[in-house]
């Protein structure tokens, strides 16, 4: 390598992890100003296996959080179970604590176009292995049910129908 090229690679090796590291996670932004009712509903990894139900009530059920994997990406350990779930905030950023006996998982904010995802670092940071889970429910189990929608539906009486 020429020294013209060093020092274009000295150059823009920390100006790239500088802007990684604002970035966050994946290059996705934190998010910002998340409220709980954002969160409730299922949330699920497909990559990882993991469903994590966040309720309106403050409990959780999770199947499948990793918490230890291979450099490849394999996951080797998991938990899950019955817990709660609550919005904390660390180093002026918003993280979601779910909360299985005596694990307490936390997971990363971030937006990806407006939508929520939700984000586990799975062991060291610098190896990039986790999860994002998106929602696939607004809804959990013990959340109210959505509005009941108007019908447009047309009912013909016939002309000979006398009312009682």
């Amino acid at each position: 390598m020429n020294s013209q090229a060093w020092k274009w690679a000295l150059i823009a090796a920390p100006v790239v992890l500088s802007v990684s590291a604002c970035v966050g996670w994946g290059g996705y932004p934190r998010a910002k100003n998340v409220h709980e009712s954002q969160l409730i509903g299922t949330w699920r990894a497909g990559k990882c296996d993991t469903t994590v139900t966040l309720n309106p009530d403050g409990s959780a059920s999770a199947a499948g959080i990793p918490t230890a994997m291979e450099l490849d990406g394999k996951v080797t350990q998991r938990v899950g179970g019955d817990g709660t779930w609550k919005v904390n905030e660390f180093g002026g950023e918003q993280q979601l604590d779910v909360i299985t006996g005596n694990e307490v998982t936390t997971f990363d904010l971030y937006r990806d176009k407006g939508r929520l995802l939700v984000a586990l670092t799975v062991g060291d940071p610098d190896s990039m292995n986790g999860c994002i889970l998106t929602r696939h429910s607004k809804t959990a189990a013990n959340a109210p049910t959505a509005v009941p929608q108007r019908s447009t539906a047309t009912i013909a009486i016939s002309p000979d129908h006398h009312r009682p």
